[in-house]
C-alpha cells in the first residue's frame, strides 16, 4: 500500500470546496427554516461559514494557490449585456 501524503495546498483546496458546499446547504436551510429562532441560528452559522471561507480564500491567494486571472473586456461586456437582458425580461 502506497503512503499517501497531502500537501497543504491540497488540504486547503479541499477545505475551500467543503466550505462552499456547506454554505450552499446552509443557505437553503435558512430559506426553509420553520420559525424565526431557527432562522436566526442557522443564519448565524451561515455567516460564520462565510467568514471562514473568505479567510481561507485570502490565505490561498496570499500563498499563490488561488490565482485570479483578468478576463477579456469583450467577455465581460457580453456577460454584462446578457445579465442586463435577463433583468429587463424579468421586469417586463
Amino acid at each position: 500500500m502506497a503512503n499517501s501524503t497531502y500537501k497543504d495546498k491540497d488540504i486547503t483546496t479541499n477545505l475551500l470546496i467543503s466550505l462552499k458546499h456547506m454554505k450552499l446547504l446552509y443557505n437553503m436551510f435558512t430559506q426553509e427554516s420553520s420559525n424565526p429562532i431557527l432562522f436566526k441560528e442557522i443564519t448565524s452559522i451561515y455567516e460564520e461559514i462565510s467568514e471562514m471561507q473568505q479567510c481561507l480564500f485570502e490565505l490561498m491567494k496570499k500563498k499563490n494557490w488561488y490565482v485570479m486571472q483578468a478576463e477579456e473586456k469583450t467577455k465581460i461586456s457580453k456577460a454584462y449585456t446578457k445579465f442586463s437582458n435577463c433583468l429587463e425580461n424579468m421586469h417586463s
